[in-house]
């Protein structure tokens, strides 16, 4: 979003660079893994600074990067991606640049581990634990063969801990890229008008990213209005917009990387007093988690805390609904979670300075008119003395009146 200039330091991507790398070999030798081989793209990028290129299918058999506690990073990419990569990776060797088959396919997948035998071994590696942090079952399981001396064990968590808490230049692109998601929100907010339609607005946030640099959006993004509010359609539909219809936008994504994903829900028109309601219950559970995601609380405490506010106000039935609040960053959606209600078992976990969290206290009532679907959303930065609002756009003072 910013130029380079000669006046004024902004990112240092090489210095982001090396300290993602001493952080997986820190994490390396805590979860004791002498090497680590990854095909999430997200796990990828953090390992070599490859920005993949995106596709609507999965990403787990098209690239793979590996690497040992002691050596540099090896990058497997998509044969059609890999001249681009050779040519602007400057910060890696070419010969460490190589191609990648499209390993769905037995035969394609028994070719490429072979290829990753043979570099494990030249960067030193020959027997040990070795880290995967997934893959599909052909792959897992001719890893195994291919490796009989060693152990193949989880080396996804391994790569959780190492991204969990950002450094300083990851929080300034993690700040770029909230900037850019305000701006498509504010967008979204000026193209609201009886007979807009949702997918229209959703056209126009979408301009506005591509203009501004972002790769790719967070999710599936979210402008949806009235009764498709609860329940919740979690796409932009061609329903048209009508006075005294809330209007729910979802609106993020990637910048250089790094992932932004803020919520704001807004009237067109006069509210209802239900629809002030739900929303005056949202924005104090909001404010109960801008006032305990800090240091020296746990994501359990917050859960607890979060969902009781939803019980004094009597939305129970309609407010314990999905997660949270999840990590974010070089990846839009991670652990470590916050509150994940369709199962149980997540970790508890104190929060971190460094660390950062999208979280989306909603309430979804159905059979309301105008719709009575209401979230709001914020990334949250903990900080040494408590949390920093990344997503800084005002909530809706109609509805809080």
């Amino acid at each position: 979003m910013n130029f380079a200039v000669d006046w004024v330091d902004r990112v240092d991507f090489v210095k982001m660079r090396e300290m993602r790398t001493e952080n997986l070999r820190k994490a390396m030798k805590k979860h004791g893994l002498d090497a680590l081989l990854t095909f999430r793209a997200e796990n990828i990028r953090y390992m070599t600074g490859m920005r993949p290129l995106w596709w609507p299918i999965t990403f787990i058999s098209r690239n793979a990067s590996m690497m040992t506690q002691d050596s540099r990073p090896v990058l497997y990419v998509t044969s059609g991606d890999a001249p681009r990569c050779r040519a602007t990776m400057t910060w890696m060797k070419p010969e460490d640049i190589k191609p990648c088959g499209t390993m769905e396919e037995p035969g394609i997948v028994d070719t490429m581990v072979k290829h990753f035998v043979e570099t494990l071994s030249e960067l030193g590696f020959t027997s040990g634990r070795i880290g995967v942090d997934a893959g599909t079952y052909a792959m897992i399981e001719t890893i195994k063969k291919a490796f009989p001396n060693s152990e193949i064990v989880d080396g996804d968590e391994c790569v959780i801990d190492a991204k969990a808490i950002k450094n300083s230049e990851e929080i300034k692109l993690m700040r770029q890229s909230s900037k850019i998601a305000e701006i498509g929100m504010q967008t979204a907010i000026d193209h609201i008008r009886t007979g807009a339609r949702n997918c229209e607005i959703l056209g126009e946030v979408m301009k506005v990213f591509y203009s501004l640099g972002m790769e790719v959006p967070q999710c599936n993004l979210i402008v949806t209005s009235g009764e498709e509010t609860a329940p919740l359609h979690r796409f932009a539909s061609d329903r048209t917009i009508r006075s005294g219809d809330l209007v729910f936008m979802d609106l993020g994504g990637c910048f250089n990387g790094y992932f932004s994903d803020f919520t704001r829900t807004v009237i067109h028109g006069k509210p209802s007093d239900m629809q002030k309601r739900i929303y005056a219950a949202v924005y104090e559970e909001m404010m109960t988690v801008h006032e305990l995601l800090k240091p020296g609380h746990t994501n359990a405490e917050l859960n607890i805390a979060a969902r009781n506010v939803i019980k004094k106000h009597g939305f129970e039935e309609w407010g314990f609904h999905g997660i949270l609040g999840h990590s974010i960053g070089i990846s839009g959606f991670e652990a470590p979670l916050i509150g994940e209600l369709a199962a149980t078992g997540e970790k508890t976990f104190e929060f971190q300075p460094g660390m950062t969290f999208s979280c989306e206290p909603a309430i979804l009532v159905p059979n309301i008119p105008g719709g009575g679907g209401v979230r709001i959303e914020d990334t949250i930065l903990v900080t040494e003395t408590g949390n920093e609002i990344l997503s800084l756009h005002p909530y809706s003072e109609e509805l809080l009146a």
